[in-house]
């Protein structure tokens, strides 16, 4: 992507100005979930306001439909092949400190890990607490820690956007609030192809229950 002003060119996902007047500059990646059901995303913020782009919202098709079905990766093959998982895949990419990793989106993968649809795992140092849901692609990502010694555990059996740790407590998966005040920590990330995820970060760890 480019900007009007300078005509910088900037990778969108890194957010690093690549060439061009500001070149080797990089964007601050806003936290928000990829993607969630607008009844959800509603009934959390009933006064949201949406974004109209010319009326293209009122399209009835994805003009990447073909794209999407294909095995095709775009203009240009991808650099390195991994094919610890299909090219074509989505995975949610994690970005933490130093660290790389990368969660499968394919619905019977977390069909598979239970009704729960939570993962609780750990980057580099951080516990993690990453949810998906099948049905509306909504996934989010939080650092289960709270301080330097407390950290939670949470139950495998969310309904809708809530969740219990193991005392009970409910959790509102979508602003990461739980009981008296206390919000998790959220953490940046991508819901991506993996061809294009592995091409920019070789190293990546890939999730296996």
């Amino acid at each position: 992507m480019y900007d009007r002003e300078t005509r910088t060119l900037w990778s969108h996902l890194t957010g690093e100005a690549l060439s061009g007047p500001l070149s080797g500059q990089t964007l601050e990646m806003v936290s928000s979930p990829p993607r969630i059901a607008w009844k959800d995303w509603k009934g959390q913020y009933p006064e949201s306001l949406v974004l109209s782009v010319g009326s293209n919202e009122d399209l009835k098709r994805d003009v990447y439909e073909g794209y999407h079905a294909s095995q095709k990766t775009g203009l240009f093959e991808p650099g390195l092949i991994d094919n610890r998982v299909g090219n074509k895949e989505l995975v949610i990419g994690v970005r933490l400190e130093s660290h790389r990793k990368a969660y499968p989106l394919r619905k019977s993968f977390w069909e598979g890990i239970g009704n729960g649809r939570l993962i609780q795992d750990s980057i580099g140092n951080v516990p993690v607490l990453i949810y998906h849901n099948p049905e509306s692609y909504f996934t989010v990502v939080y650092d289960r820690r709270q301080g330097k010694d407390l950290q939670y555990e949470f139950k495998e059996q969310p309904t809708g956007i809530f969740a219990k740790d193991s005392n009970g407590e409910l959790w509102n998966l979508l602003t990461g609030e739980g009981p008296s005040g206390i919000v998790l920590h959220f953490i940046p990330h991508v819901n991506i192809y993996w061809f294009a995820w592995v091409d920019f970060y070789p190293e990546t760890i890939l999730y296996t229950p």
